[in-house]
């Protein structure tokens, strides 16, 4: 730990790279934390790893010793620095971006240590691809919401697309700089497509159509069909039916489901 914990130190310093609490910026130091969140995700030389938050790219240098990965990093220093130690390695794709505002590659499995504040929408993003499974090291308040369930949108939701499950604690000492917070390494598999998934990707529609567009996916129906069968259980939502997806309260969300897994 001692040895990345000073190259960290010296770069961030040489990179000018100021502010980092305030960024939310906490970098791994912990090489057998490094090691373990890896080996958790059994990779192959087939799979595409996407890595959030590069950094200075300790994950990316031992995940492109097996396989392809693609490192997305917002921050220009960083992404320079990343530039110059990997533009020739080819199993490394550098994308400098907002991984909220593009369209992602095709992967196959998520490593990654994202900005704490950034991880609901990029598990909100993640819903809408078709991967295996990931790994992510998390504050212990979203691992527990993700795990046990909570009354909130955001892990009802999530746990509708992944299975979550905990790996090991990771301590504070295990970043520079450190965090407030007590983290988890957690790892998450995706649960394959149904109903469910396919209705509460639809955010921005009226559940009625939301749900007649997921019968259309996942039961290769007809506009006709699909209406049909939403008026199978349109008693049973008559009072949300008229209601955007996204605007659900958690108790009306549930009750969407509920039915969903019913029918």
């Amino acid at each position: 730990m001692d040895e990345l914990l000073d190259r960290t130190v010296t770069l961030i310093k040489d990179y000018g790279i100021t502010g980092a609490k305030l960024k939310d910026q906490f970098f791994l130091v912990d090489e057998a934390a490094i090691n373990k969140e890896i080996e958790s995700q059994q990779l192959n030389n087939n799979d595409i790893v996407l890595e959030i938050g590069s950094g200075f790219g300790y994950l990316t240098e031992n995940i492109s010793k097996v396989c392809r990965v693609i490192a997305v990093e917002m921050d220009v220093k960083l992404h320079s620095y990343l530039i110059n130690k990997y533009e020739l390695n080819k199993n490394v794709e550098l994308i400098n971006a907002d991984v909220l505002s593009i369209i992602i590659p095709k992967f196959t499995k998520v490593i990654s240590n994202p900005p704490y504040t950034l991880v609901d929408r990029i598990f909100n993003k993640l819903i809408h691809y078709d991967f295996l499974s990931g790994t992510m090291i998390l504050p212990k308040s979203i691992s527990d919401s993700l795990i046990n369930g909570d009354n909130k949108k955001f892990p009802l939701i999530q746990r509708q697309f992944f299975e979550f499950s905990k790996i090991a604690e990771v301590k504070k000492e295990s970043f520079y700089p450190q965090p407030r917070v007590t983290s988890y390494m957690v790892k998450f598999s995706r649960i394959p497509s149904n109903l469910v998934q396919e209705a509460l990707k639809r955010e921005e529609l009226l559940v009625k159509n939301a749900v007649a567009r997921a019968y259309q996916e996942t039961e290769v129906q007809t506009k006709r069909q699909s209406r049909q069968s939403y008026s199978e259980i349109e008693d049973k939502l008559k009072d949300i039916g008229e209601k955007e997806v996204k605007s659900l309260s958690f108790y009306e969300l549930s009750r969407l489901i509920d039915v969903l897994k019913a029918h």
